[in-house]
């Protein structure tokens, strides 16, 4: 059974699918995002937190960026030398990537591949030395446990799996102060809703059992935007926004905050056996 058979059958309500929406705004979405300052302090927990420390010294690493967009994180691993395969189920997205990739001369470095996250049988077992599923790939997907097997599967043995994933809790207690309580409580029976598109959330020890029934070790969680949600305009200010990027940097990993972020990372390790 599918996971949107939370939304019924003949004659559910209709919606964009993600593959949809990401190809309609593939051209405005990096705009989108600009000089936000909460995506900064996001960005910041997410290179120094969960990518940067698990990259291989050696530049022959293979490394796949899952449901990688328009390459806002294989750019950057591209400029270290990196050869990095970017997957992502919009193409219209892939095409912005390719944009970008030329205009800084990294297209030799990086592999572009239309694929779902939740079927990626165009890799092998065990292809790629780190694995990278960044921006809520696996929130946005049909099947995000499906996705989950997948991002494992074709890991090599020993390697590291970093994944970001859209957190429950913040979302229900979103919709409680909406005034929304059924809402909140269907969310937190099955927990998909609809925005933009359809979206699944996690809970925090959901992601942890997945990843460990699919055969990893998890090193830790992060939590994104623990401090920084919904502080808006107070971030403009200098001196809140570094105050409260240092906080988010001290507390990211701190388990108790977990709940309160509004993203989580996981970075875990596939293991040998």
């Amino acid at each position: 059974m599918s996971d949107f058979s939370v939304f019924g059958d003949e004659g559910a309500l209709l919606v964009l699918t993600s593959k949809e929406w990401h190809d309609l705004h593939a051209s405005d979405y990096d705009a989108s995002y600009e000089g936000k300052k909460w995506v900064e302090i996001y960005d910041r927990i997410t290179w120094e937190k969960t990518i940067e420390p698990y990259l291989s010294r050696g530049k022959n690493m293979s490394i796949l960026d899952a449901g990688g967009g328009t390459g806002k994180w294989t750019i950057p691993m591209a400029r270290l030398g990196y050869h990095v395969t970017l997957a992502d189920i919009s193409e219209k997205m892939l095409e912005m990537a390719k944009e970008k990739l030329a205009r800084e001369n990294l297209l030799n470095r990086v592999s572009i591949v239309p694929a779902d996250v939740t079927n990626m049988d165009m890799f092998r077992d065990e292809s790629f030395g780190f694995v990278l599923c960044e921006g809520d790939p696996l929130s946005y997907c049909t099947n995000p446990h499906q996705g989950i097997r997948e991002l494992v599967r074709v890991a090599k043995k020993g390697s590291f799996i970093v994944a970001s994933v859209d957190n429950l809790y913040p979302r229900v207690l979103w919709s409680i102060r909406q005034g929304s309580l059924d809402q909140a409580t269907e969310l937190l029976r099955n927990h998909w809703t609809v925005r933009e598109f359809p979206m699944y959330f996690f809970k925090p020890s959901e992601l942890v059992q997945e990843f460990e029934q699919s055969g990893c070790t998890v090193e830790k969680l992060v939590g994104k935007n623990i401090f920084s949600a919904g502080r808006g305009d107070l971030l403009e200010d200098p001196k809140i926004f570094r105050q409260t990027l240092r906080l988010e940097l001290g507390y990211c990993a701190d388990p108790y905050l977990m709940g309160l972020a509004g993203h989580i990372a996981i970075v875990c390790r596939k293991k040998d056996e």
